[in-house]
């Protein structure tokens, strides 16, 4: 599967204000819809808001991110 510019998304902004924990987001748009200490906590808060199979990342600072 290729990837554009276009599909593309940026979570800096995210990244930025949520330096540690899980963050949960619609697998489809990226919208963040859930946060927490626990893997286990945010996918209890996604289920909660309707999204059963939810985009999941381990947040870190910033600058620690490396994607490879």
């Amino acid at each position: 599967m290729g990837y554009t510019l276009k599909s593309m998304i940026d979570l800096s902004k995210i990244l930025t204000k949520n330096k540690k924990g899980w963050l949960a987001f619609t697998p489809t748009s990226w919208k963040l819809i859930a946060k927490g200490r626990t893997l286990k906590e945010v996918l209890e808060k996604a289920k909660k808001r309707g999204v059963r199979d939810p985009s999941i990342l381990k947040a870190a600072p910033i600058e620690n991110l490396l994607v490879g």
